[in-house]
C-alpha cells in the first residue's frame, strides 16, 4: 500500500494532465479553422480514446480518494477489469490501425504518446498487481461490451448529423454504412476476446493466491 498510493496519485495526476491537454489543443485547432471553441470540446468527447482515458483517470482518483478497492463503483474488481478491457483496446487498436494515419509533433505528440501508451501500461500495473483476483465471471465479458457497443451506435449517429467521424474504419463517408458496421463488429470481438483473456488471467492468479494462503495456513 505505501508504494501503491504514490503511484495512483501520480497516475491520476499525468492522466487528467494529458485529458486536459488534448482538450487545450482541440480547442486551440478548431479556433485556428475559424470554428468555434465548443467544436473542440464535441470533438473531444466523440474519441473512445478520450472516454477510456476519462475511466481511467477517475479509476485512479478513487483508488487515491478511498485508500482502498472497496467502498467506490470505480475501486471495485469488475468495474475495473471492464476499464482495463478499453484502455487496452485503445492502445492496441490505436497501434495496429491508426497510428499510421498521422504524424504528431509537439505537444500533439506527448498527449498522443501518453494516451495512447503511458496509460494502458500503468493501468495494466495497477491491474496486475493491485486488484484483488478470483472475483471475475466468463458473463462479465459481456456486460463491458456494452459500453463499446453504445459508443458505437452514438459514434454512428453523431456522424451522420454532423459529418464527422472519430475513427476511419467507421467513416461511413468513405466506406459506407456495409464495411463501417462489419469493421464495428471486428472491434466489438476484439473486446469480448480482450474481456475473456483478463477473466482467465484473473482467474488463474485467484487460484494461485488462494493456493498460497491455504499452503501458508496448512
Amino acid at each position: 500500500m505505501t508504494t501503491r498510493l504514490p503511484f495512483v496519485f501520480v497516475s491520476a495526476i499525468i492522466g487528467w494532465s494529458a485529458l486536459a491537454l488534448q482538450l487545450y489543443l482541440l480547442i486551440v485547432s478548431n479556433m485556428e479553422k475559424g470554428l468555434p471553441g465548443i467544436v473542440g470540446v464535441m470533438k473531444f468527447f466523440d474519441y473512445f480514446t478520450i472516454l477510456s482515458n476519462i475511466l481511467v483517470a477517475t479509476v485512479f482518483t478513487a483508488i487515491w480518494l478511498q485508500r482502498r478497492d472497496a467502498g467506490s463503483f470505480f475501486t471495485h474488481p469488475k468495474v475495473k477489469t471492464g476499464v482495463s478491457v478499453y484502455i487496452f483496446i485503445t492502445g492496441i487498436v490505436y497501434f495496429l490501425l491508426l497510428r499510421q494515419t498521422w504524424t504528431p509533433t509537439g505537444l500533439w505528440w506527448l498527449a498522443d504518446v501518453v494516451l495512447h501508451y503511458v496509460m494502458p501500461v500503468l493501468y495494466g500495473v495497477e491491474w496486475l498487481f493491485f486488484t484483488p483476483k478470483g472475483q471475475l465471471r466468463w458473463h462479465d465479458t459481456f456486460r463491458w461490451a456494452v459500453f463499446p457497443f453504445v459508443y458505437l451506435l452514438w459514434a454512428l449517429f453523431w456522424g451522420a448529423i454532423f459529418g464527422f467521424y472519430p475513427y476511419p474504419f467507421i467513416d461511413v463517408t468513405t466506406l459506407g454504412y456495409p464495411q463501417a458496421l462489419l469493421n464495428g463488429v471486428f472491434v466489438a470481438i476484439g473486446f469480448i476476446l480482450m474481456g475473456l483473456l483478463l477473466v482467465a488471467v484473473d482467474r488463474w492468479l485467484g487460484r494461485k493466491v488462494k493456493s498460497i494462503k491455504q499452503r501458508d495456513l496448512a
